[in-house]
Formats: C-alpha cells, sequence, structure tokens
C-alpha cells in the first residue's frame, strides 16, 4: 500500500514536471505561429501589391502604380520601390510627351510636334523608338509643306516655318537650302538668326473648356481642321484659317490632351483656338 502511494506521487512529481516544460514550449510555439503568420501575410501583401503595381504598368498607368511604389516603400523602406517610382516618373512624362506630340502632328504643327518628340528619352526605349520614327516622318513633312508654300507663292508662312525648324534642326541641309532660297540670305546669316529663336509649346493636359459652349472663339493656329466627328479618327471634312471667328455650340472630352469643340463647320480642335497651338 505504501509502494502503492510513493509510485503515485513520482507520477504526479512527473506529471507537473512535464507540465512545467509542456506549457512554455506550447507557448513559444504559439507565438512563433503568430508571428510566423504576421510574416507570411505581411509577403502575400507586398506579393499582391507588386503584382498590381505591375499589371498598371502594362496598362501604362504609371501614376498608379507610383502610388502603389509609395505604399510598398511606406511599409518596407526598401529604396527599390523608391527607385522604381522615380523611374516611373520618367515614364509618365514620356507618354504625355508623345502624347501630346502626336496631337501637335494631327493639327498640322509640325514643330511644336518635333519639340514634343525630341523629349522622350531614351531610357524609355518603347516610346523612344516611336519617337525617332515619327521624328523621321516629321522631318520630310516639314520640308514637303515650306515647298508647298513657296510653289503657292506664301514665302512669309514658308521662311516661318523653316526658320522654327531650323531652330531645332540646324544642320538639315534640304532646309538650309530651302531657306537660302526663300530669303536670299546666306547659311552663315540664317544660322545667326535661327539659333535666337524659342520654340515653346504647352506640355500640360488641356482643361476641359466648358466655358466656351454658347460662345465665339477665334483660331489662333495657322489652319484648324474640321472634321466629321469628335474624334482624330474622324475623316477631315475642312479647314478655317488663322483669325476667323467659330460658334461653339457643344464640345466633346476625347483625352486629357484634346477636347472637341462642336461648330457650324464640324469638329475642331480646342487646341488650334485656345491660343497653345499659334
Amino acid at each position: 500500500m505504501k509502494n502503492n502511494q510513493y509510485d503515485d506521487e513520482i507520477v504526479g512529481n512527473s506529471f507537473l514536471s512535464n507540465k512545467k516544460i509542456i506549457y512554455p514550449i506550447i507557448g513559444i510555439l504559439i507565438v512563433i505561429c503568430i508571428v510566423g503568420g504576421f510574416f507570411i501575410k505581411k509577403k502575400m501583401d507586398i506579393s499582391s501589391l507588386e503584382k498590381k503595381a505591375e499589371s498598371f504598368i502594362g496598362a501604362e498607368e504609371y501614376s498608379e502604380a507610383k502610388k502603389i511604389y509609395e505604399e510598398l516603400y511606406t511599409k518596407t523602406g526598401s529604396v527599390d520601390y523608391k527607385t522604381k517610382g522615380k523611374q516611373l516618373d520618367i515614364l509618365d512624362e514620356s507618354k504625355k510627351n508623345l502624347e501630346q506630340a502626336k496631337s501637335y502632328q494631327d493639327e498640322g504643327e509640325l514643330v511644336k510636334a518635333l519639340v514634343m518628340y525630341k523629349k522622350v528619352p531614351m531610357e524609355d526605349q518603347k516610346n523612344y523608338e516611336t519617337a525617332s520614327e515619327q521624328i523621321d516622318f516629321v522631318k520630310k513633312d516639314i520640308i514637303k509643306k515650306a515647298n508647298m508654300m513657296m510653289e503657292s507663292g506664301n514665302k512669309s508662312m514658308a521662311s516661318s516655318l523653316l526658320s522654327d525648324y531650323l531652330s531645332i534642326v540646324s544642320d538639315d541641309k534640304s532646309a538650309l537650302d530651302l531657306m537660302k532660297k526663300v530669303s536670299g540670305k546666306s547659311e552663315q546669316e540664317i544660322k545667326q538668326v535661327v539659333v535666337t529663336r524659342d520654340i515653346t509649346v504647352q506640355s500640360q493636359p488641356v482643361h476641359n473648356p466648358s466655358g466656351i459652349v454658347g460662345t465665339y472663339q477665334t483660331i489662333t493656329s495657322g489652319e484648324a481642321n474640321v472634321r466629321s466627328g469628335p474624334s482624330k479618327s474622324s475623316p477631315v471634312i475642312g479647314s478655317i484659317s488663322r483669325g476667323s471667328s467659330v460658334y461653339i455650340y457643344d464640345i466633346y472630352v476625347e483625352s486629357a490632351y484634346r477636347t472637341w469643340c462642336k461648330t457650324d463647320a464640324g469638329w475642331i480642335s480646342y487646341n488650334t483656338m485656345n491660343g497653345s497651338i499659334r
């Protein structure tokens, strides 16, 4: 009887001793699971945000992607995300410059289109290649347009166009030869004049000019294309010369860079009448 009681005491003490060891171990395991779960969740959240940013980049929504990288930088403190955000600034600016260049080109403002195409940086390889191709087309179109102006007897407009162009591309032999022909000046005299010219362009988005509906506006571009609909893809059905007044019946916002105005003649880009294109 005494032996049994002694054995019970040993078992009881052993159980208590094991409890003292097991409970702390269980507690440690629970803490490890909680911390591990938190770490895994954080990694999953970061991975999800990275994929979301990549998706925006694929869609060329660079400003949205940058917001995510800013959030990731706040969460992790990793300078890699800050660097990626700065790279997106370049891409975003490049995209806007390319869009604005295409807008100017569509309006026939070839020199300003050239300026904007040249602003697209080499870091944005895709858009840089596109811009480089368009620059070649624009150069040829400028020479062609200057020749047409000269043939029609409009030497002053040809001279103005060539002067603007040579202020950007001073070594274009074809343009220099045309300028000598139209101005009667030597190559050295031409270069002294054109280097002082400053071509300014609008690089900010055009705001919605809703206040002009029901008013008369004046065309400020050299010539405004009139289209059958409020879109760059709509056929050109005519043109209106600088200084002409048009009545605005309605507007249509196509993009951040282009708003269309409905007139008696058809649809005209607001860029041609607000002073951003002259």
